[in-house]
C-alpha cells in the first residue's frame, strides 16, 4: 500500500507533464508510466478479442505496449489495420522505435503483415486518416482522465467506429490513483465519462478488471462504449 500512495503523490505532482510528457519531469512522468501502464494495456488489448479484419486504433499508445501485444501474443489476432494515436512527440519516437522492433515478425513469410500507421494529432480531429464509420474496436488507457470536453472526443470516436453495434471504444481508467485536481485530470469520476459517452451516442457499460493481486496500480475500470 505505501508503494501504491506513493505512485499517487507522484502521479499529483507531475501532473503538468503526464498528458504529454517532455523534458525532465516528462522523462520522470515517461517512465513512471512505463511501469504501470504495459501490463494493464497488454491485459486490455487481450480482452478485445480483436479479428484478423479488423481496423483497430490505440488512443494514447505510449512506447508501444499495446501494439507489442498484438503483434506477439498467441492470445490476439492481429487486425488487418492497426493505428496508433500519440500526441508526445518523445513517446512518439519511443512507439516508432517498437514498431521498428516488430519488423522481424513481418518478414516471416507465412506471417499476415498488417498495415500499422502512427499519427501524433489529437483525437480530438482524427479527419485526416480515419473515415467515418470505417473503424472496429479503440482501445485507450489511462487516456480519458485528459479529453476535454469529453464530449466533443466522444462524438469523434463515435463519427469513426462502423455503426450498429459493430464499433466499440474501450477507455481504461484507474480512477483512484488519479488527483481530483481539475486542471490536468478533468475526467476523474466515472459516472461523468459514462454521461458524455452516452451524449455521444453510445451504449456505456462497465466492468473492474482485475488485472494483478499483488499490484492495485496494474488493474482498472474498463468503460465500454458500443455503437447504436
Amino acid at each position: 500500500m505505501q508503494s501504491f500512495s506513493l505512485k499517487k503523490y507522484l502521479i499529483s505532482a507531475l501532473a503538468p507533464s503526464m498528458r504529454s510528457p517532455s523534458g525532465i519531469t516528462g522523462w520522470i512522468a515517461r517512465r513512471m508510466m512505463k511501469t504501470s501502464n504495459p501490463y494493464s494495456t497488454a491485459f486490455g488489448i487481450e480482452r478485445l478479442g480483436l479479428q484478423t479484419t479488423d481496423v483497430f486504433v490505440e488512443i494514447g499508445a505510449g512506447e508501444g505496449a499495446g501494439v507489442k501485444t498484438i503483434m506477439t501474443s498467441e492470445k490476439v489476432a492481429v487486425p488487418a489495420r492497426i493505428v496508433l494515436v500519440e500526441i508526445s512527440d518523445d513517446f512518439r519516437k519511443d512507439l516508432k522505435r517498437t514498431v521498428d522492433d516488430l519488423e522481424q515478425y513481418q518478414s516471416t513469410p507465412s506471417y499476415s503483415s498488417p498495415k500499422i500507421e502512427i499519427y501524433g494529432n489529437d483525437c480530438k480531429d482524427m479527419s485526416s486518416f480515419l473515415e467515418n464509420d470505417s473503424v472496429d474496436k479503440i482501445f485507450a488507457m489511462n487516456v480519458v482522465y485528459f479529453l476535454d470536453p469529453l464530449l466533443d472526443y466522444s462524438k469523434e470516436l463515435y463519427r469513426v467506429l462502423k455503426p450498429n453495434g459493430l464499433g466499440t471504444i474501450i477507455f481504461g481508467c484507474k480512477l483512484g490513483a488519479v488527483p481530483k485536481d481539475g486542471n490536468v485530470f478533468i475526467n476523474v469520476e466515472a459516472d461523468s465519462i459514462k454521461d458524455s459517452m452516452e451524449k455521444a451516442g453510445f451504449l456505456v457499460t462497465s466492468e473492474f478488471v482485475n488485472v494483478s493481486e499483488d499490484n492495485p496500480m496494474q488493474n482498472y475500470l474498463e468503460i465500454k462504449g458500443v455503437t447504436r
